[in-house]
């Protein structure tokens, strides 16, 4: 029995109800390899098959067979280089911008409002005047208490002059008391009087220190009426207005620093023990157009969240120009520092029957290597193979390729002109000798 639709190169035969190809010798253009036997023709010889599947079957088989000995010519497939880097830890994480610092700027002293130099949206400088307190009550305690400083730095001069005249007075009273020419009183009672002199020197100097004491506390106090920013930021919210009453300890502004900024997010339990502080991560900005930044893991919490079982972790990352403001959406992959894998793109590992491999490009035909998932995202995948970087793999065209067969390789985004054997990106004689195509598409 002939297959309908073939040349006549292969006829079969139904025996006892199988199908069996008829004894003949083999043609001189056919290969060993195309006789049906083995597994296929353990598959044609199922007792569960009919008549008419397996005959279908055969007919199939015979035209596979008879492509290949035909030699198909080279078949144009689209390639990229396997690459070896780092790869990210975890897909897009939802992340949210923080400040590093946010502080609620009080007054030290009790007042009144006299001046406001600030406004909510603010920029502010480290150390910035942003309230100015009344200050007329305490001025003029002030120029009081400078007066008193002022006495008692006098009564300390005038103590010391009297201490002086009276140690003078002592040493020639006791020049004469040693020649036994002056009475002992008048020597005892000049010793008594320099020892009252010490004293009233010591006594006012206590008394200057006291108003000089009193005119640091006025002047400090004074100057902690001009309410001043710790750090430079912006101005989040404003507490107070001019003419208000402002307590001890009463906030008058709010101000975040923004730059840097932390960006926290939650991190899977089970991904948190691959995770280190100074670990690369890249944050994605939606709102600024997709804006890309790279920043480093600053803070790992201790202990996880028992509902949704993931631990808070704390990115540091650079905001010179402000752009990023705390509250923002961010996305956010972490990748783990030092640690390079071969990377090929989705595209290029097909997975059947659980077993995952890609074409490589290997002196002109195609080489069907397997490789092992390590970890993925949405546009490239991390496998171990017998792959080197740089090797080119197909990533267009790639489903229906068996080993050994002849290909085209164009680098993908290059010119439809082909590329040359081997793998190796094409050049300009190569694409002008290659045979005119089109660009595969995926079936």
């Amino acid at each position: 029995m002939a297959c309908p639709g073939l040349e006549d190169d292969h006829e079969y035969r139904l025996v006892c109800g199988r199908f069996k190809p008829n004894p003949r010798p083999p043609a001189a253009n056919e290969m060993p390899s195309q006789e049906i036997k083995g597994p296929w023709l353990a598959i044609l010889n199922r007792p569960s098959m009919t008549v008419y599947t397996k005959l279908l079957v055969g007919c199939l088989l015979v035209g596979l067979s008879g492509g290949v000995a035909a030699s198909a010519p080279p078949a144009m497939v689209i390639v990229v280089p396997v690459e070896r880097r780092a790869v990210p830890l975890t897909q897009p994480l939802v992340g949210s911008i923080e400040p590093v610092r946010r502080t609620s700027v009080a007054a030290e002293e009790a007042g009144i409002v006299h001046k406001r130099h600030f406004d909510a949206g603010d920029e502010i400088d480290d150390k910035k005047v942003l309230v100015e307190l009344k200050t007329d009550l305490l001025q003029a305690e002030l120029d009081a208490a400078r007066g008193l400083a002022a006495a008692a730095a006098a009564d300390v001069v005038q103590a010391m002059a009297e201490l002086e005249n009276k140690r003078r007075e002592l040493k020639r009273l006791k020049d004469l008391f040693e020649q036994r020419l002056a009475p002992d009183k008048e020597y005892f009672d000049a010793v008594s009087a320099e020892k009252a002199a010490e004293a009233a020197v010591s006594s006012r100097q206590g008394i200057r220190v006291q108003r000089d004491a009193e005119v640091a506390r006025l002047e400090l106090l004074i100057a902690k009426a001009q309410i001043r920013s710790p750090v430079a930021g912006w101005v989040a919210r404003r507490h107070v207005e001019e003419g208000m009453w402002v307590g001890r300890g009463e906030p008058v502004a709010d101000v975040v620093q923004m730059h840097p900024l932390f960006v926290r997010v939650n991190v899977p339990e089970g991904v948190v023990a691959k995770v280190n502080r100074g670990d690369p991560a890249t944050v994605v900005f939606d709102a600024l157009g997709g804006r890309e930044v790279v920043g480093v893991v600053e803070q790992i919490w201790p202990e996880a969240d028992t509902a949704s079982r993931t631990v808070p972790l704390r990115i540091l990352i650079e905001n010179p120009d402000g752009k990023i403001r705390p509250g923002f959406f961010a996305r956010v992959t972490l990748r783990a520092r030092g640690e390079e894998e071969l990377v090929v793109p989705t595209d290029a590992v097909i997975t059947r029957d659980n077993r995952s491999h890609v074409v490589a490009v290997r002196e002109g035909v195609a080489a069907i290597v397997p490789v092992e998932r390590v970890r993925a995202d949405a546009l490239s995948v991390a496998v171990r193979g017998a792959l080197k970087p740089g090797e080119m793999v197909v990533i267009r065209g790639n489903e229906s390729l068996f080993p050994g067969a002849p290909l085209i390789p164009v680098p993908a985004g290059g010119p439809p002109g082909g590329g040359p054997p081997g793998g190796r990106p094409p050049t300009a004689s190569d694409n002008a000798n290659a045979p005119p195509a089109t660009a595969p598409t995926r079936q």
